[in-house]
Protein backbone atom coordinates (compact mmCIF):
# COMPACT_ATOMS: atom_id res chain seq x y z
CA UNK A 1 0.00 0.00 0.00
CA UNK A 2 2.67 2.13 0.52
CA UNK A 3 4.26 1.61 -2.64
CA UNK A 4 1.81 2.01 -4.25
CA UNK A 5 0.41 5.30 -2.53
CA UNK A 6 3.98 6.19 -3.76
CA UNK A 7 3.30 5.58 -6.74
CA UNK A 8 0.44 8.07 -7.00
CA UNK A 9 2.03 10.96 -5.57
CA UNK A 10 3.45 14.42 -7.59
CA UNK A 11 7.75 14.30 -8.50
CA UNK A 12 7.80 16.80 -5.30
CA UNK A 13 6.09 14.49 -2.74
CA UNK A 14 7.42 11.02 -4.37
CA UNK A 15 10.89 12.89 -3.25
CA UNK A 16 9.27 13.25 0.67
CA UNK A 17 8.00 9.63 0.29
CA UNK A 18 11.38 7.90 -0.54
CA UNK A 19 12.65 9.53 2.78
CA UNK A 20 9.77 8.09 4.87
CA UNK A 21 10.06 4.29 3.00
CA UNK A 22 13.62 4.48 3.24
CA UNK A 23 16.02 5.60 5.52
CA UNK A 24 19.31 4.24 4.40
CA UNK A 25 22.73 5.53 3.38
CA UNK A 26 21.60 4.31 -0.11
CA UNK A 27 18.26 6.69 -0.02
CA UNK A 28 19.98 9.49 1.45
CA UNK A 29 22.39 9.76 -1.16
CA UNK A 30 19.34 9.61 -3.92
CA UNK A 31 18.23 12.76 -1.79
CA UNK A 32 21.40 14.28 -2.36
CA UNK A 33 21.19 13.65 -6.33
CA UNK A 34 18.42 15.58 -6.35
CA UNK A 35 19.71 18.27 -4.66
CA UNK A 36 22.87 18.24 -6.91
CA UNK A 37 20.93 17.78 -9.95
CA UNK A 38 18.90 20.94 -8.91
CA UNK A 39 22.13 22.99 -8.62
CA UNK A 40 23.18 21.78 -11.52
CA UNK A 41 20.17 23.58 -13.33
CA UNK A 42 20.76 26.78 -11.89
CA UNK A 43 24.46 26.56 -12.64
CA UNK A 44 23.75 26.52 -16.12
CA UNK A 45 20.71 28.95 -16.77
CA UNK A 46 23.38 31.38 -15.24
CA UNK A 47 25.99 30.24 -17.46
CA UNK A 48 23.47 30.35 -20.92
CA UNK A 49 22.60 33.98 -19.50
CA UNK A 50 19.04 32.27 -19.51
CA UNK A 51 16.42 33.84 -16.71
CA UNK A 52 14.48 31.13 -14.35
CA UNK A 53 11.21 31.72 -16.71
CA UNK A 54 13.06 31.86 -20.08
CA UNK A 55 13.75 28.15 -21.55
CA UNK A 56 15.40 29.26 -24.87
CA UNK A 57 19.01 29.26 -25.69
CA UNK A 58 21.16 29.84 -28.51
CA UNK A 59 24.10 28.09 -26.78
CA UNK A 60 24.47 24.07 -28.18
CA UNK A 61 25.42 21.60 -25.62
CA UNK A 62 28.79 20.87 -24.84
CA UNK A 63 30.14 18.16 -27.20
CA UNK A 64 31.22 15.98 -24.03
CA UNK A 65 27.56 16.06 -22.40
CA UNK A 66 26.31 13.15 -23.32
CA UNK A 67 28.63 11.54 -21.81
CA UNK A 68 27.86 13.10 -18.30
CA UNK A 69 24.98 11.40 -16.30
CA UNK A 70 22.26 13.40 -14.94
CA UNK A 71 21.51 12.10 -11.23
CA UNK A 72 17.90 12.59 -12.15
CA UNK A 73 18.22 10.44 -15.33
CA UNK A 74 20.42 7.76 -12.75
CA UNK A 75 19.31 4.33 -12.40
CA UNK A 76 18.85 1.88 -9.35
CA UNK A 77 16.58 -0.31 -7.98
CA UNK A 78 15.83 -0.71 -4.43
CA UNK A 79 14.35 -3.96 -2.91
CA UNK A 80 12.05 -3.03 -0.05
CA UNK A 81 11.92 -4.48 2.94
CA UNK A 82 9.28 -6.26 4.80
CA UNK A 83 8.08 -8.36 1.56
CA UNK A 84 8.73 -12.13 2.47
CA UNK A 85 6.36 -14.27 -0.07
CA UNK A 86 8.28 -13.22 -3.32
CA UNK A 87 7.81 -15.40 -6.10
CA UNK A 88 10.40 -16.42 -8.48
CA UNK A 89 8.38 -15.79 -11.35
CA UNK A 90 8.43 -12.28 -10.69
CA UNK A 91 11.70 -11.83 -11.85
CA UNK A 92 10.95 -11.72 -14.98
CA UNK A 93 8.23 -8.79 -14.45
CA UNK A 94 11.09 -6.88 -13.20
CA UNK A 95 13.37 -8.02 -16.33
CA UNK A 96 11.07 -6.58 -18.85
CA UNK A 97 9.87 -3.62 -16.53
CA UNK A 98 13.17 -2.71 -16.99
CA UNK A 99 13.80 -3.36 -20.23
CA UNK A 100 10.59 -1.26 -21.29
CA UNK A 101 8.45 -3.52 -22.22
CA UNK A 102 6.01 -3.05 -19.48
CA UNK A 103 4.66 -0.23 -16.98
CA UNK A 104 4.47 -1.64 -13.68
CA UNK A 105 7.58 -2.90 -11.85
CA UNK A 106 6.91 -5.84 -9.11
CA UNK A 107 5.58 -4.44 -5.69
CA UNK A 108 8.83 -5.64 -3.90
CA UNK A 109 11.34 -3.34 -5.41
CA UNK A 110 11.51 0.65 -6.41
CA UNK A 111 12.92 0.80 -9.93
CA UNK A 112 14.48 4.52 -10.11
CA UNK A 113 14.54 5.57 -14.53
CA UNK A 114 14.44 8.86 -16.05
CA UNK A 115 16.24 7.72 -19.62
CA UNK A 116 16.33 4.99 -22.19
CA UNK A 117 16.02 1.73 -21.06
CA UNK A 118 19.06 -0.24 -20.74
CA UNK A 119 20.32 -3.81 -20.62
CA UNK A 120 19.58 -6.42 -18.21
CA UNK A 121 22.22 -9.81 -17.36
CA UNK A 122 20.96 -12.56 -15.70
CA UNK A 123 22.79 -15.68 -13.94
CA UNK A 124 21.09 -17.94 -12.41
CA UNK A 125 23.14 -20.65 -9.98
CA UNK A 126 21.49 -23.89 -9.59
CA UNK A 127 21.08 -25.24 -6.22
CA UNK A 128 22.12 -22.41 -3.94
CA UNK A 129 20.28 -22.90 -1.35
CA UNK A 130 19.89 -20.29 1.57
CA UNK A 131 21.37 -22.28 3.88
CA UNK A 132 24.33 -23.11 1.39
CA UNK A 133 25.12 -19.29 1.33
CA UNK A 134 24.86 -18.46 4.93
CA UNK A 135 27.30 -21.33 5.41
CA UNK A 136 29.94 -20.07 2.60
CA UNK A 137 28.68 -17.05 2.50
CA UNK A 138 32.79 -15.83 3.90
CA UNK A 139 34.03 -17.71 1.13
CA UNK A 140 32.14 -15.65 -1.53
CA UNK A 141 33.72 -12.00 -0.95
CA UNK A 142 32.19 -10.89 -4.21
CA UNK A 143 28.74 -11.34 -3.29
CA UNK A 144 29.11 -9.25 -0.29
CA UNK A 145 31.42 -6.94 -2.19
CA UNK A 146 28.62 -6.41 -5.18
CA UNK A 147 25.22 -7.15 -3.27
CA UNK A 148 26.26 -4.96 -0.22
CA UNK A 149 22.18 -5.38 0.86
CA UNK A 150 22.35 -8.88 0.27
CA UNK A 151 20.26 -11.27 -0.55
CA UNK A 152 15.84 -11.22 -0.68
CA UNK A 153 14.48 -14.72 0.03
CA UNK A 154 12.42 -16.27 -2.97
CA UNK A 155 10.27 -19.16 -3.84
CA UNK A 156 9.77 -21.21 -6.52
CA UNK A 157 6.66 -22.28 -7.91
CA UNK A 158 5.21 -25.93 -6.73
CA UNK A 159 3.00 -27.72 -4.37
CA UNK A 160 3.80 -29.65 -1.53
CA UNK A 161 5.64 -32.48 -3.77
CA UNK A 162 6.75 -31.01 -6.57
CA UNK A 163 8.98 -28.28 -7.95
CA UNK A 164 8.77 -26.16 -11.13
CA UNK A 165 12.04 -25.75 -12.96
CA UNK A 166 13.60 -22.12 -11.53
CA UNK A 167 14.86 -21.78 -15.77
CA UNK A 168 11.92 -22.29 -16.99
CA UNK A 169 10.23 -19.77 -14.80
CA UNK A 170 11.97 -17.20 -16.40
CA UNK A 171 12.84 -18.30 -20.10
CA UNK A 172 9.14 -18.88 -20.39
CA UNK A 173 6.74 -16.05 -20.99
CA UNK A 174 3.23 -16.41 -19.63
CA UNK A 175 0.05 -16.88 -22.07
CA UNK A 176 -3.11 -17.35 -21.89
CA UNK A 177 -3.40 -20.18 -24.48
CA UNK A 178 -5.15 -23.60 -23.61
CA UNK A 179 -3.84 -26.36 -23.74
CA UNK A 180 -4.69 -28.10 -27.04
CA UNK A 181 -6.42 -31.30 -26.05
CA UNK A 182 -8.77 -31.15 -28.79
CA UNK A 183 -8.14 -30.78 -32.62
CA UNK A 184 -10.16 -30.00 -35.59
CA UNK A 185 -7.82 -31.00 -38.57
CA UNK A 186 -9.53 -34.15 -40.05
CA UNK A 187 -5.83 -35.25 -41.95
CA UNK A 188 -2.89 -35.37 -39.55
CA UNK A 189 0.90 -37.14 -40.73
CA UNK A 190 1.73 -40.34 -40.19
CA UNK A 191 3.29 -41.97 -37.33
CA UNK A 192 6.67 -41.74 -39.02
CA UNK A 193 6.58 -38.22 -38.97
CA UNK A 194 6.39 -38.33 -35.29
CA UNK A 195 9.76 -40.01 -35.25
CA UNK A 196 12.42 -38.02 -33.25
CA UNK A 197 14.73 -36.37 -35.37
CA UNK A 198 18.75 -36.29 -34.46
CA UNK A 199 18.34 -32.82 -32.47
CA UNK A 200 15.84 -33.73 -30.46
CA UNK A 201 17.36 -37.04 -29.62
CA UNK A 202 20.53 -35.20 -28.65
CA UNK A 203 19.14 -33.01 -26.78
CA UNK A 204 17.70 -35.29 -24.68
CA UNK A 205 20.21 -37.53 -24.11
CA UNK A 206 19.65 -40.65 -26.34
CA UNK A 207 22.64 -42.48 -27.13
CA UNK A 208 24.76 -41.30 -30.08
CA UNK A 209 25.43 -42.63 -33.48
CA UNK A 210 29.47 -43.13 -31.62
CA UNK A 211 28.08 -45.05 -29.15
CA UNK A 212 27.36 -48.23 -31.75
CA UNK A 213 31.61 -48.46 -31.79
CA UNK A 214 31.90 -49.60 -28.19
CA UNK A 215 32.30 -52.80 -27.96
CA UNK A 216 29.82 -53.29 -24.79
CA UNK A 217 26.82 -51.77 -26.85
CA UNK A 218 24.85 -53.03 -29.83
CA UNK A 219 23.05 -51.85 -32.85
CA UNK A 220 19.25 -53.05 -33.42
CA UNK A 221 19.15 -54.77 -36.96
CA UNK A 222 15.46 -56.64 -36.93
CA UNK A 223 15.56 -59.58 -38.51
CA UNK A 224 14.87 -59.00 -42.13
CA UNK A 225 12.73 -62.50 -42.92
CA UNK A 226 10.10 -60.74 -40.99
CA UNK A 227 7.45 -59.51 -42.69
CA UNK A 228 5.44 -56.38 -41.43
CA UNK A 229 3.80 -53.60 -42.38
CA UNK A 230 6.37 -50.31 -43.28
CA UNK A 231 6.76 -48.47 -39.60
CA UNK A 232 5.78 -51.24 -36.84
CA UNK A 233 5.20 -49.81 -33.27
CA UNK A 234 6.96 -51.42 -30.43
CA UNK A 235 6.52 -50.44 -27.01
CA UNK A 236 9.48 -50.96 -24.42
CA UNK A 237 9.78 -50.71 -21.13
CA UNK A 238 12.29 -51.69 -18.43
CA UNK A 239 12.95 -52.15 -14.64
CA UNK A 240 15.95 -51.57 -13.08
CA UNK A 241 17.97 -52.34 -10.04
CA UNK A 242 20.86 -50.58 -8.62
CA UNK A 243 24.15 -52.90 -8.61
CA UNK A 244 27.67 -52.20 -8.18
CA UNK A 245 28.13 -50.89 -11.07
CA UNK A 246 25.44 -48.42 -11.53
CA UNK A 247 21.84 -49.14 -12.55
CA UNK A 248 21.11 -52.59 -14.60
CA UNK A 249 18.31 -54.23 -16.30
CA UNK A 250 16.80 -56.81 -14.47
CA UNK A 251 13.42 -57.32 -16.20
CA UNK A 252 12.12 -55.95 -19.95
CA UNK A 253 8.62 -55.98 -21.54
CA UNK A 254 8.08 -55.59 -25.13
CA UNK A 255 4.60 -54.62 -26.64
CA UNK A 256 3.02 -54.52 -30.39
CA UNK A 257 -0.24 -52.30 -31.78
CA UNK A 258 -2.26 -54.46 -30.62
CA UNK A 259 -1.25 -54.00 -26.87
CA UNK A 260 -0.16 -57.39 -26.91
CA UNK A 261 2.69 -58.49 -24.60
CA UNK A 262 5.47 -60.36 -27.69
CA UNK A 263 8.37 -60.48 -25.18
CA UNK A 264 8.77 -60.52 -21.54
CA UNK A 265 11.41 -61.58 -19.36
CA UNK A 266 13.45 -61.37 -16.15
CA UNK A 267 17.23 -60.69 -16.77
CA UNK A 268 20.04 -61.81 -14.55
CA UNK A 269 22.65 -58.29 -14.00
CA UNK A 270 26.35 -58.84 -14.59
CA UNK A 271 26.87 -57.33 -11.02
CA UNK A 272 26.10 -57.46 -7.71
CA UNK A 273 22.96 -55.73 -6.84
CA UNK A 274 23.22 -53.45 -3.79
CA UNK A 275 19.65 -52.60 -4.15
CA UNK A 276 16.53 -53.79 -5.77
CA UNK A 277 14.42 -50.63 -5.57
CA UNK A 278 11.79 -52.89 -4.96
CA UNK A 279 9.37 -50.21 -4.46
CA UNK A 280 9.74 -49.12 -8.60
CA UNK A 281 10.92 -52.37 -10.08
CA UNK A 282 9.02 -54.40 -8.44
CA UNK A 283 12.13 -57.01 -8.57
CA UNK A 284 13.00 -58.95 -5.10
CA UNK A 285 15.89 -61.41 -4.55
CA UNK A 286 13.02 -64.29 -4.47
CA UNK A 287 12.18 -63.42 -7.74
CA UNK A 288 15.80 -63.31 -9.64
CA UNK A 289 16.78 -66.75 -8.09
CA UNK A 290 17.12 -69.40 -10.76
CA UNK A 291 16.93 -66.57 -13.66
CA UNK A 292 19.53 -67.33 -16.33
CA UNK A 293 18.73 -65.01 -18.58
CA UNK A 294 21.55 -62.42 -19.42
CA UNK A 295 21.42 -59.02 -20.93
CA UNK A 296 23.07 -60.06 -24.41
CA UNK A 297 20.54 -63.11 -24.61
CA UNK A 298 17.70 -60.11 -24.49
CA UNK A 299 19.16 -57.96 -27.25
CA UNK A 300 19.33 -61.27 -29.29
CA UNK A 301 15.93 -62.10 -29.08
CA UNK A 302 15.16 -58.79 -29.83
CA UNK A 303 16.74 -58.25 -32.92
CA UNK A 304 15.27 -61.92 -33.45
CA UNK A 305 11.51 -61.38 -33.10
CA UNK A 306 11.33 -57.68 -34.44
CA UNK A 307 11.68 -56.26 -37.90
CA UNK A 308 14.34 -54.15 -39.30
CA UNK A 309 12.16 -50.89 -39.63
CA UNK A 310 10.40 -51.19 -36.47
CA UNK A 311 9.90 -47.91 -34.42
CA UNK A 312 10.86 -48.18 -30.81
CA UNK A 313 8.19 -46.59 -28.45
CA UNK A 314 8.49 -45.48 -24.83
CA UNK A 315 8.40 -43.24 -22.41
CA UNK A 316 11.95 -41.55 -21.63
CA UNK A 317 13.21 -44.21 -23.53
CA UNK A 318 17.09 -42.83 -23.20
CA UNK A 319 17.17 -44.71 -19.85
CA UNK A 320 16.14 -47.86 -21.15
CA UNK A 321 18.45 -47.77 -24.06
CA UNK A 322 21.35 -46.96 -22.21
CA UNK A 323 20.58 -49.25 -19.77
CA UNK A 324 20.06 -52.29 -22.20
CA UNK A 325 23.38 -50.35 -24.13
CA UNK A 326 21.54 -50.98 -27.29
CA UNK A 327 21.33 -48.25 -30.21
CA UNK A 328 18.34 -47.55 -32.32
CA UNK A 329 17.39 -44.01 -34.30
CA UNK A 330 13.71 -44.75 -34.91
CA UNK A 331 12.09 -43.95 -31.46
CA UNK A 332 8.86 -42.31 -30.27
CA UNK A 333 9.11 -40.85 -27.30
CA UNK A 334 5.86 -39.85 -24.85
CA UNK A 335 7.92 -37.57 -22.03
CA UNK A 336 9.06 -35.63 -25.40
CA UNK A 337 6.03 -34.90 -27.58
CA UNK A 338 3.51 -34.81 -24.86
CA UNK A 339 4.27 -31.63 -22.17
CA UNK A 340 3.28 -31.28 -18.32
CA UNK A 341 1.92 -27.52 -18.55
CA UNK A 342 4.55 -27.10 -15.84
CA UNK A 343 7.43 -25.76 -18.11
CA UNK A 344 8.99 -26.81 -21.52
CA UNK A 345 12.09 -28.25 -19.28
CA UNK A 346 10.15 -30.44 -17.34
CA UNK A 347 8.94 -33.70 -18.41
CA UNK A 348 5.89 -35.31 -17.73
CA UNK A 349 5.18 -38.27 -15.80
CA UNK A 350 3.62 -41.38 -17.23
CA UNK A 351 1.17 -41.45 -14.20
CA UNK A 352 -0.06 -38.09 -15.09
CA UNK A 353 -0.55 -38.41 -19.23
CA UNK A 354 -2.02 -41.98 -18.17
CA UNK A 355 -4.54 -39.95 -15.81
CA UNK A 356 -5.13 -36.77 -17.98
CA UNK A 357 -5.00 -38.65 -21.35
CA UNK A 358 -6.23 -41.88 -21.32
CA UNK A 359 -8.44 -41.50 -18.08
CA UNK A 360 -6.15 -44.28 -16.73
CA UNK A 361 -4.79 -44.90 -13.30
CA UNK A 362 -1.29 -47.11 -13.52
CA UNK A 363 1.70 -47.54 -11.11
CA UNK A 364 -0.55 -47.96 -8.18
CA UNK A 365 0.39 -51.25 -6.80
CA UNK A 366 2.73 -51.24 -3.83
CA UNK A 367 4.75 -53.94 -5.33
CA UNK A 368 6.05 -52.07 -7.92
CA UNK A 369 5.75 -50.80 -11.61
CA UNK A 370 5.06 -54.15 -14.17
CA UNK A 371 6.81 -52.87 -17.43
CA UNK A 372 3.83 -54.58 -19.61
CA UNK A 373 1.02 -51.62 -18.04
CA UNK A 374 4.00 -48.76 -18.51
CA UNK A 375 4.44 -50.19 -22.31
CA UNK A 376 1.37 -50.23 -23.35
CA UNK A 377 0.18 -47.00 -21.70
CA UNK A 378 2.75 -45.44 -24.07
CA UNK A 379 1.94 -47.08 -27.25
CA UNK A 380 -1.77 -46.00 -26.24
CA UNK A 381 -0.70 -42.58 -25.98
CA UNK A 382 1.23 -42.75 -28.88
CA UNK A 383 -1.40 -43.80 -30.72
CA UNK A 384 -3.64 -41.06 -29.44
CA UNK A 385 -0.93 -38.69 -30.85
CA UNK A 386 -0.97 -39.97 -34.28
CA UNK A 387 -5.00 -39.83 -34.04
CA UNK A 388 -5.31 -36.27 -32.85
CA UNK A 389 -2.16 -34.26 -34.53
CA UNK A 390 0.76 -33.20 -33.34
CA UNK A 391 -0.62 -30.29 -31.52
CA UNK A 392 -2.52 -32.81 -29.56
CA UNK A 393 -1.07 -32.43 -25.70
CA UNK A 394 1.03 -29.84 -26.16
CA UNK A 395 0.31 -26.85 -23.56
CA UNK A 396 1.82 -24.27 -25.69
CA UNK A 397 4.87 -24.87 -28.06
CA UNK A 398 8.46 -23.78 -26.45
CA UNK A 399 8.68 -20.61 -29.46
CA UNK A 400 5.67 -19.21 -29.08
CA UNK A 401 6.10 -19.23 -25.32
CA UNK A 402 9.29 -18.69 -24.72
CA UNK A 403 11.06 -15.10 -23.34
CA UNK A 404 12.98 -14.85 -26.23
CA UNK A 405 10.45 -14.91 -28.89
CA UNK A 406 8.86 -12.03 -26.94
CA UNK A 407 11.93 -9.84 -26.73
CA UNK A 408 12.37 -10.25 -30.14
CA UNK A 409 9.04 -9.00 -31.04
CA UNK A 410 9.57 -6.03 -28.66
CA UNK A 411 12.76 -5.46 -30.81
CA UNK A 412 15.06 -6.26 -28.14
CA UNK A 413 18.42 -8.39 -28.81
CA UNK A 414 19.42 -11.54 -26.77
CA UNK A 415 22.12 -13.86 -25.65
CA UNK A 416 21.08 -17.08 -23.87
CA UNK A 417 24.09 -19.15 -22.59
CA UNK A 418 22.95 -22.79 -20.93
CA UNK A 419 23.03 -26.18 -21.71
CA UNK A 420 21.77 -27.55 -25.35
CA UNK A 421 18.38 -28.68 -23.83
CA UNK A 422 17.26 -25.65 -22.69
CA UNK A 423 18.72 -23.92 -25.51
CA UNK A 424 16.60 -26.11 -27.99
CA UNK A 425 13.60 -25.31 -25.32
CA UNK A 426 13.28 -21.74 -24.62
CA UNK A 427 15.66 -19.51 -27.03
CA UNK A 428 14.54 -18.84 -30.40
CA UNK A 429 13.82 -15.86 -32.67
CA UNK A 430 16.82 -13.88 -33.48
CA UNK A 431 18.11 -14.17 -30.35
CA UNK A 432 22.61 -15.50 -30.02
CA UNK A 433 21.65 -18.21 -28.58
CA UNK A 434 25.26 -20.39 -27.33
CA UNK A 435 24.73 -24.08 -26.41
CA UNK A 436 27.87 -24.98 -23.66
CA UNK A 437 28.48 -28.53 -21.84
CA UNK A 438 29.95 -27.25 -18.61
CA UNK A 439 30.68 -23.80 -16.58
CA UNK A 440 33.95 -23.38 -17.32
CA UNK A 441 33.26 -22.98 -21.67
CA UNK A 442 29.61 -20.84 -20.64
CA UNK A 443 31.45 -18.26 -19.00
CA UNK A 444 34.22 -18.12 -21.58
CA UNK A 445 31.47 -18.05 -24.26
CA UNK A 446 29.70 -15.46 -21.93
CA UNK A 447 32.51 -12.83 -20.94
CA UNK A 448 32.47 -12.86 -24.94
CA UNK A 449 29.49 -12.02 -25.92
CA UNK A 450 28.81 -9.24 -22.97
CA UNK A 451 30.34 -6.95 -25.48
CA UNK A 452 27.84 -7.29 -27.80
CA UNK A 453 24.58 -5.27 -29.10
CA UNK A 454 22.13 -6.66 -26.91
CA UNK A 455 19.87 -6.10 -24.53
CA UNK A 456 19.35 -9.11 -22.55
CA UNK A 457 21.68 -11.56 -21.50
CA UNK A 458 20.96 -15.10 -19.63
CA UNK A 459 23.76 -17.88 -18.21
CA UNK A 460 23.00 -20.38 -16.16
CA UNK A 461 25.74 -22.35 -13.66
CA UNK A 462 25.08 -26.22 -12.88
CA UNK A 463 28.15 -26.46 -10.66
CA UNK A 464 26.42 -26.92 -7.22
CA UNK A 465 23.49 -29.29 -8.74
CA UNK A 466 25.89 -31.52 -9.78
CA UNK A 467 26.94 -31.76 -5.78
CA UNK A 468 23.49 -31.81 -4.91
CA UNK A 469 22.56 -34.45 -7.08
CA UNK A 470 25.88 -36.60 -5.44
CA UNK A 471 24.07 -37.01 -2.37
CA UNK A 472 21.64 -38.64 -0.91
CA UNK A 473 20.05 -35.64 1.05
CA UNK A 474 20.05 -32.09 0.27
CA UNK A 475 22.13 -31.41 3.44
CA UNK A 476 24.39 -33.89 2.61
CA UNK A 477 26.18 -30.82 0.32
CA UNK A 478 27.74 -29.23 3.21
CA UNK A 479 30.20 -32.36 3.53
CA UNK A 480 30.82 -32.68 -0.17
CA UNK A 481 34.61 -32.18 -0.64
CA UNK A 482 33.88 -30.00 -3.98
CA UNK A 483 31.55 -27.31 -2.14
CA UNK A 484 34.21 -25.04 -1.43
CA UNK A 485 35.44 -25.02 -4.69
CA UNK A 486 32.56 -24.71 -6.60
CA UNK A 487 31.67 -21.94 -4.55
CA UNK A 488 34.63 -20.14 -5.08
CA UNK A 489 34.41 -20.31 -9.00
CA UNK A 490 30.51 -19.48 -8.77
CA UNK A 491 31.89 -16.15 -6.46
CA UNK A 492 34.88 -15.49 -9.04
CA UNK A 493 31.68 -16.11 -12.38
CA UNK A 494 29.96 -13.18 -10.64
CA UNK A 495 32.78 -10.68 -9.97
CA UNK A 496 34.04 -11.70 -13.77
CA UNK A 497 30.32 -11.08 -15.14
CA UNK A 498 29.89 -7.65 -13.07
CA UNK A 499 33.46 -6.16 -13.85
CA UNK A 500 32.54 -6.80 -17.69
CA UNK A 501 28.98 -5.04 -17.47
CA UNK A 502 27.81 -1.93 -19.28
CA UNK A 503 27.19 0.96 -17.04
CA UNK A 504 23.29 0.99 -16.19
CA UNK A 505 23.05 -2.85 -17.09
CA UNK A 506 20.43 -4.59 -14.43
CA UNK A 507 22.58 -7.29 -13.08
CA UNK A 508 20.29 -10.18 -11.90
CA UNK A 509 21.52 -13.12 -9.77
CA UNK A 510 19.14 -15.79 -8.27
CA UNK A 511 19.00 -19.47 -7.33
CA UNK A 512 16.92 -21.99 -7.87
CA UNK A 513 16.09 -25.69 -8.49
CA UNK A 514 16.35 -27.93 -11.80
CA UNK A 515 12.83 -29.65 -10.29
CA UNK A 516 14.72 -32.82 -9.52
CA UNK A 517 15.01 -33.82 -5.98
CA UNK A 518 15.40 -37.66 -4.51
CA UNK A 519 12.68 -39.54 -2.84
CA UNK A 520 14.03 -40.58 0.88
CA UNK A 521 14.55 -44.36 1.54
CA UNK A 522 11.20 -44.64 4.28
CA UNK A 523 9.61 -47.59 5.84
CA UNK A 524 7.02 -45.53 7.29
CA UNK A 525 3.74 -45.11 7.11
CA UNK A 526 2.41 -43.50 3.87
CA UNK A 527 1.36 -40.29 5.66
CA UNK A 528 4.29 -39.83 7.40
CA UNK A 529 5.95 -41.06 3.87
CA UNK A 530 4.01 -37.78 2.38
CA UNK A 531 5.13 -35.12 5.37
CA UNK A 532 8.72 -36.17 5.31
CA UNK A 533 8.67 -35.22 1.28
CA UNK A 534 7.01 -32.18 1.47
CA UNK A 535 9.24 -31.49 3.80
CA UNK A 536 12.34 -32.01 1.52
CA UNK A 537 10.62 -30.44 -1.43
CA UNK A 538 9.62 -26.88 0.88
CA UNK A 539 13.87 -26.56 1.26
CA UNK A 540 14.75 -27.16 -2.42
CA UNK A 541 11.99 -24.49 -3.17
CA UNK A 542 13.67 -21.95 -1.63
CA UNK A 543 16.42 -19.51 -3.29
CA UNK A 544 18.27 -16.47 -3.18
CA UNK A 545 17.85 -13.22 -5.17
CA UNK A 546 20.60 -10.59 -5.73
CA UNK A 547 19.95 -7.62 -7.49
CA UNK A 548 22.28 -4.20 -8.43
CA UNK A 549 22.40 -1.64 -11.00
CA UNK A 550 26.16 -1.73 -12.49
CA UNK A 551 26.88 2.19 -11.71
Amino acid sequence: NEYKSYLSCSSMKRKRRVKELHKDTQQASLDNSFQDNSMTRKNKRKKKGVSKGDTRSNTKPHKDSKNVQNPLEAYDVTLLKGFSDVKSKEIQSLVLHYLGCTQTSPEWCMVTKRKDNKNVCVLMIESLFPFIYNAMSMNMPNFKSIFPDGPMEIQNPGTDLYVSPASSIILEKESKKKSQDTVTREFYPPVQDYVLSYEQRMAHEYPPETQKQDPLWKEFTGNISIKSKEFPLFAIDCEMCKTTEGMEVTQIAVVDETLNTVYKTYIKPKNEIIDYLTMYSGITPAILVGVTTTLNDVIKHINNILPPQAIFVGHSLENDLRALRLYHDKVLDTAVLYSSGKGASFKPSLRFLASRYLKARIQCSTEGHDPSEDAVTCMRLIKLKVKNGPKFGISISASENSLSIYLTRQKKTGVFVDKPIVVQQHCHGLAQTLAATDDEAALETFLRRLNSKAEFFWMHLYKLEYIYRAGNTIHDMLNHPDLMEACKFIDDCVKAVYNQLPRDTLFVVYSGCSGYWKKPEFNGSDEALKKLMSNIVSQIRRGLLFVKVKA
